[in-house]
């Protein structure tokens, strides 16, 4: 018998949904080369070439780019139990509202108006919106990596955008209103 299903309240899919498909396919292909790339290198290093050994290292560093970009903007849904994060790969995660602890504001939004400008064209220029949510648990250990480089700790975090997420204000005034998410002072904005 299966459980019941948590009462949905929003869902945010991604904002461009073919650009999403398009990222997914290219992670996948870039995964796919950076394993073929290893395989290589541990066949030159089990031919007797030491040296390939230390390629090993920088290339499977290549991976972490790839593995970020995966988990950072995942679809989510707000649902009464809490926040369904809905990755590139694999199952979608219910991480309950007793595991949020902060919102924080999201720190890899463009600022260079020029640039922005340049690379989606004025007309489409989003709002530049963001938050991090930072949890206790419930993420896998791939959402622990944008945190490290982010500067917040060893904590899964995912990041909410309005240029990645569909209905951005009201996925953000669902989290807002959630009494349990500051439960940490320190992390709080």
């Amino acid at each position: 018998m299966t459980s019941p299903s948590p009462t949905l309240i929003s869902d945010h899919p991604p904002r461009f949904p073919r650009l999403y498909r398009l990222k997914r396919r290219l992670t996948i292909a870039g995964l796919l080369l950076i394993g073929l790339g290893l395989a290589g290198e541990l066949a030159l290093l089990a031919l007797g070439m030491p040296g390939a050994a230390l390629l090993i290292p920088f290339t499977a560093a290549l991976a972490v780019p790839l593995i970020i970009g995966g988990v950072l903007t995942p679809p989510v849904a707000v649902t009464q139990a809490g926040l369904e994060v809905r990755p590139m790969f694999g199952e979608p995660h219910t991480v309950p509202w007793e595991a949020v602890r902060a919102l924080r504001p999201y720190t890899l939004l463009p600022t260079d108006e020029p640039v922005a400008q340049l690379l989606i064209g004025k007309a489409h220029m989003p709002r530049r919106d963001g938050r991090w949510i930072i949890f206790s648990s419930g993420l896998p250990f791939t959402f622990r990596l944008a945190a490290w480089l982010a500067g917040l700790g060893n904590t899964p975090v995912i990041a909410i955008t309005d240029a990645a997420h569909q209905d951005y204000d009201t996925l953000l005034a669902a989290l807002e209103a959630r009494p349990d998410h500051m439960a940490s002072p320190e992390l709080a904005e």
